[in-house]
């Protein structure tokens, strides 16, 4: 992860706002775990996301860089250096935004 995972992530999340994420670490996504050699997922101090459609529609209306960002660069990168497919809502398989974080 810390060899592939981080600087494939963090050059995207950079690209996206080097600002907030320039420092980007394991623990950013993982969490105050990282610092302890606990990497669980999903992780509770991230953003947590709607639980359902109706949900992820108003956070597209607030907030639609980030989604935009999120579904179309960090999700597919994810799901691709991970060795999955990317979530199918139809077949409810593969890596979602739920690997990473958790519902309200």
């Amino acid at each position: 992860m810390k060899a592939v995972v981080l600087p494939n992530m963090k050059a995207n999340f950079t690209e996206f706002d080097a600002e907030t994420y320039g420092s980007m670490n394991c623990a950013t996504c993982h969490g105050d775990g990282a610092k302890t050699g606990k990497f669980d997922m999903p992780n509770p101090q991230l953003p947590k996301l709607p639980a359902d459609e109706a949900g992820f529609n108003v956070l597209n209306q607030k907030k639609p860089d980030v989604m935009k960002f999120m579904a179309g660069k960090v999700l597919p990168a994810m799901a691709h250096l991970v060795g999955e497919l990317p979530y199918n809502p139809k077949t409810k398989q593969g890596f979602g935004c739920f690997e990473c974080h958790t519902k309200k």
